[in-house]
């Protein structure tokens, strides 16, 4: 959780209370998905015939990359699936499967799960074994479909008529395995599809999932558009927490029952229109969407008292930090910022306060080709532009880890001026581990990004920081 105060006369403060632990935060927020389109999983992570390739075919970079962020879950709509659960296997991350609610049948469903996790003697479980695997891959995370609201979808369907459906098929998924964790197809999390599914569906699930893309052409409204998901999770806990007033006011839930989390299993930078889908989805990211990345990953740090998962869309090649060749991956500009919080920021989120000056947001009725807010967020316009509250110089969060570390992320969106801060619970009585992603400044948007790098260096503590323009901090001391 992160308070704002709006600054006066250019003063800006970051004040951290270690004793203000306030919610430890889900690992599957750093989630990953693959899916067939474009090179993700032929030519991405299955590559039969590189020199790159294990034994199986799978492009062991990748793997390796892959580890280097720690994915502990991968969510997979349908393919190959022997061939999945082993990679998931060697990657070491919880294998997150979909339900087809297109042309799938229930008994289909249940025959899957029953493959996967069946322990007695039953025919799935033993196909399965027979299939050389003895043991049941206790798959845990499965979706009740995917954006079945959408018109590209074979079978697209009306929310009403699909929340009967997966209210059944959740019933009967959790007789047949209780350990389960179903996933309910959401939209945006503020929609009339989101309030209605889960007042139907609400009984038998155990997360709500959210899908949202982001970009601009301005770097302002870029790199700010990410506050959008923040607003969303928001809405969406709420729409949550009142289907579970009225479901325990008419008993279908008791009063142990918890709400449910929010998966929000694909959010990324994305532009259609400069990557389209049918095309390969292959985005060249710039430093701005560096920054936007870290904003978004600020965002599910501040809310992870609400979320139960992650997923990034996609983990190679379609709108991914990892591109391949046939020599090797190239690390996009987006790799650090996930890199980074990957690697530090888990364990205990922190209650911080951060006092800056304000960015007024694009004049009103802006639209994205005028460097604008894209127009499905224009509704931004109200919270944060002309005559709002403004968006903060500052995106931040902060994370006491594991190791007894004070983890702080800040992302100046500023593309003119530092900003000097006073870190209220950093005392200057130790050295200070600085982690800076940035680039040369001279084109933020520029595709590619090939300036962008990060470095590593030492403060000590003393005095103010100046954090640098359109940059991404992460200092780390001992707590």
């Amino acid at each position: 959780m992160t308070t704002f105060t709006r600054g006066t006369n250019g003063e800006a403060t970051i004040s951290i209370d270690t004793r203000r632990q306030l919610q430890k935060i889900n690992k599957n927020i750093y989630g990953g998905f693959v899916e067939h389109i474009g090179r993700c999983i032929y030519g991405g992570i299955y590559d039969p015939g590189n020199s790159l390739s294990d034994s199986n075919g799978f492009r062991t970079d990748v793997i390796d990359a892959l580890k280097d962020l720690n994915v502990p879950v991968i969510r997979y709509p349908g393919g190959n699936f022997y061939e999945f659960m082993q990679w998931c296997k060697i990657v070491g991350c919880e294998p997150y499967l979909c339900f087809n609610f297109g042309t799938g049948t229930l008994d289909e469903a249940l025959n899957w799960v029953e493959y996967c996790n069946g322990t007695k003697d039953t025919h799935y479980a033993n196909l399965r074994r027979a299939n050389g695997h003895p043991e049941p891959y206790n798959v845990k995370y499965w979706a009740l479909g995917n954006e079945v609201w959408g018109p590209w979808q074979v079978l697209q369907d009306k929310a009403q008529s699909y929340a009967d459906k997966a209210h059944q098929w959740a019933k009967a998924l959790k007789l047949l395995d209780p350990n389960i964790e179903l996933v309910l197809c959401g939209e945006t999390g503020h929609s009339p599809w989101d309030n209605t599914v889960l007042q139907t569906a609400f009984p038998h699930i155990d997360m709500h999932s959210i899908h949202i893309y982001t970009a601009a052409n301005g770097h302002l409204p870029n790199v700010t558009a990410p506050l959008a998901a923040e607003q969303s999770i928001k809405a969406a806990s709420s729409l949550i927490d009142l289907a579970l007033i009225t479901h325990r006011l008419v008993g279908t839930v008791g009063p142990e029952r918890k709400a449910p989390k929010i998966c929000f299993d694909e959010w990324n930078v994305w532009s259609p229109a400069r990557a389209p889908g049918e095309k390969g989805a292959e985005e060249n990211y710039s430093l701005s969407d560096a920054l936007a990345v870290g904003v978004w990953l600020n965002v599910f740090v501040r809310q992870a008292d609400k979320l139960g998962m992650c997923n990034l869309a996609q983990n190679v090649n379609v709108i991914s930090p990892l591109m391949t060749t046939k020599d090797g991956i190239r690390k996009q500009t987006t790799w650090w910022p996930l890199w980074l919080f990957s690697k530090y920021m888990r364990g205990v989120q922190l209650g911080v306060h951060l006092q800056c000056d304000v960015w007024q947001g694009p004049e009103m009725g802006t639209q994205e080709g005028e460097e604008g807010w894209q127009r499905e967020l224009g509704w931004l316009e109200n919270l944060y532009g002309q005559g709002g509250a403004g968006v903060p110089w500052l995106d931040i969060s902060a994370v006491l880890s594991e190791d007894s570390y004070v983890n702080l992320a800040a992302v100046n969106i500023s593309a003119e001026e530092d900003i000097e801060v006073h870190i209220a619970g950093c005392d200057g009585s130790q050295s200070v581990k600085v982690y800076v992603v940035n680039g040369d400044g001279k084109d933020l948007l520029e595709r590619g990004g090939e300036s962008v790098h990060m470095k590593e260096s030492t403060w000590d503590g003393k005095g103010k920081y100046k954090f640098p323009k359109h940059s991404l901090t992460l200092l780390r001391w001992k707590a």
